[in-house]
Formats: C-alpha cells, structure tokens, sequence
C-alpha cells in the first residue's frame, strides 16, 4: 500500500518553498496543502509548535524543513542531494541558509507591526545580518556545480530569493559570483514553480 504523503505548507515560506522544491527534485509524489498557521488547529495533534512545514506521512508527522528534505531524499531514487563525501559541508552551508531565511522573516515580521510596537534597533540588526551572511557566502561558498545538484545550492537560491521577495535585491549588485550562479539557478523549472505567492 502507497504511503500518503501531505506537506503542510504557507504560501510563502522558505522554508516550505525549499522542501518543495525537494519533492520535485528527488520525484516524490505528495499532495501540498497551503494552510493559515493562525488557524490550523488541526495540526497541534501532529505538531504543538505548529510551524510550517509540516510532512504526515500517513500517521507519522516530520517536523522541520531540514528533516523533512532528509526524508524526501531518503526515498527517492535519484542522485541524494546528500553525498556522503561532502555531507557536512552542505548541512552546515544550508543551515546559513536557513540562517538568512530566519533573519528576512524575523525582518518582515517586526516592520509590519504598528509603529509605536515595532523595534527599528531589531529590524537594523537584521538587515545588518542579512548583508553579512549573503557577503559570507559570496566570498565562502562556491558548489556552483551545474551537473550535480545539492541540498545547499536549493537552500541558498531559495534564501536569496526570499531576501528580493520580503527585503530587496540590493545583494545582487555588491555579490557577482553569487549573483552569476543565481541567475541561472532561478531559471530551473523547480523553482520557477515554486515561487512565493500571497495568500
């Protein structure tokens, strides 16, 4: 009997956005379901933290981007986007990712709040932290490898994305290796599908 798989996703997330690009990578069929973290109580029997993403299979739920890519990829019978010999290079280079991910939400999060509640001290330290991790990855970061497609290559071009989408595309201009591999990442149909959408 065929597993069901379901990922809980938002329509915008990075973090979603990255383990649905996996999906589609590594050919795991799965039924994608965009909730309103707000008003899914339905998932608190599956997940008290109740964060998106969230992947049941079947009666199993699997918390956090990074489990859940893991697991796609583990059952999937193309390339991993895992290899052994450069494992913890990519799982560290995809938590900076996740890093950048963390740092443009919690960015977005705090300038919608009204004026007289919002911190413009936090928002500044978080753009501070953006521009920092993306020039780290300019100047540390270089698996540009076109033939062979890995977990941080997904992350980063999911993050820097995300960055245009909830910041601006200033990075671009001031990251040209980053900028270069970029633009031709984002032409791939995965991520072309995949792109943020309001609600």
């Amino acid at each position: 009997m065929q597993d069901q798989i379901i990922l809980y996703n938002g329509p915008n997330s990075p973090f979603g956005r990255k383990t649905k690009v996996t999906s589609l990578v590594q050919e795991i069929k799965l039924e994608e379901k965009i909730i309103n973290v707000y008003e899914a109580y339905f998932l608190d029997k599956h997940n008290p933290i109740r964060k998106i993403p969230t992947l049941m299979v079947n009666e199993l739920a699997i918390m956090d981007s990074d489990n859940i890519c893991l697991y796609l990829d583990s059952i999937s019978k193309k390339n991993t986007l895992f290899p052994k010999k450069k494992y913890w290079e990519i799982m560290s280079m995809t938590s900076i990712a996740n890093g950048l991910m963390e740092s443009v939400l919690e960015r977005r999060m705090e300038s919608i709040r009204p004026d007289n509640e919002k911190s413009n001290s936090f928002i500044n330290k978080q753009e501070i932290r953006i521009t920092r991790t993306i020039k780290w990855l300019e100047n540390n970061w270089n698996n540009y490898d076109e033939n062979y497609l890995t977990m941080d290559q997904i992350a980063i071009g999911c993050a820097l994305d995300y960055t245009m989408y909830r910041f601006d595309d200033r990075w671009r201009s001031e990251n040209s290796k980053l900028n270069k591999w970029f633009t031709i990442f984002v032409e791939n149909d995965f991520m072309k599908s995949t792109l943020p959408r309001e609600k």
